[in-house]
């Protein structure tokens, strides 16, 4: 135990990036295949933008119209792109990781592959989010390697991270501005699998933790907090700071 508690203490205290080979190297490689996916994201809607405003003649009002016609349709076709670019990227180079005791620094390769995720995935998940489209973001999901069921519904705003690590059922929904993450770092990086499981309801707001259980036909509170490990039994309703059962789902019928 004292070993253990050592080492989150030096994972601390370490440099997240120093001016090793292997650092400075990974980092690189890092903004290299950033910089390459987006790259590669942009290159069809620049295309098919370019290619129109040449046959445009802006003297004209309708041909100003048919280009602002032609950015709402570039704006789609980014957004189309983003997401085959980015589930590409995500995985031909295998930045998908699993559950387990991580350490925090840039030469930790569990570690690199969480920032590389994150880099990847984030900005096209919140373009999505900004169209308020919930099947599109569950579609992309699915595309990096999440398990979500069939009829899931996602409120807005919220916060999916570590969806390698997630599990969500059918007919479930999240509402607005919820935070479900299945990483923590405590010193060192930690990854629990989080299982949300089918027909429940999230309220909007609520924060949960790695390592929670959700069962199926649970309804949980706005706002509430479910802690780490925390197991919310089938057919109840929990709400509060943390989550407590409130009452059976058949009673509260």
């Amino acid at each position: 135990m004292q070993r253990v508690y050592s080492i989150m203490i030096n994972d601390r205290s370490a440099k997240k990036i120093d001016f090793s080979l292997t650092s400075i190297s990974r980092l690189f490689l890092l903004i290299v295949i950033t910089v390459l996916n987006y790259g590669c994201a942009l290159f069809v809607p620049a295309v098919f933008l370019y290619q129109l405003i040449k046959f445009l003649n802006f003297s004209y009002f309708t041909h100003i119209f048919l280009f602002c016609i032609s950015l709402a349709i570039t704006y789609l076709i980014l957004v189309f792109s983003m997401m085959i670019s980015s589930a590409l990227f995500i995985r031909v180079f295998r930045v998908r990781y699993k559950e387990g005791d991580y350490g925090s620094t840039i030469k930790d390769k569990i570690a690199v592959k969480f920032i590389l995720s994150y880099a990847l995935y984030f900005p096209t998940y919140k373009l999505l989010d900004f169209l308020s489209l919930s099947p599109l973001k569950v579609l992309f999901l699915k595309m990096i390697g999440c398990k979500i069921g069939k009829n899931v519904v996602l409120g807005g705003d919220e916060w999916i991270f570590d969806p390698y690590v997630i599990e969500i059922g059918d007919n479930t929904t999240i509402g607005g501005r919820s935070l479900v993450t299945a990483h923590v770092g405590e010193g060192h990086l930690i990854i629990k699998k989080i299982k949300i499981g089918n027909n429940c309801l999230i309220g909007g707001d609520c924060f949960i933790m790695p390592g929670a259980i959700i069962e199926d036909n649970v309804v949980l509170g706005a706002k509430s907090l479910v802690l780490k490990d925390q197991i919310l039994e089938k057919g109840k309703f929990y709400a509060g700071i943390p989550a407590k059962e409130i009452k059976t789902i058949e009673k509260a019928n």
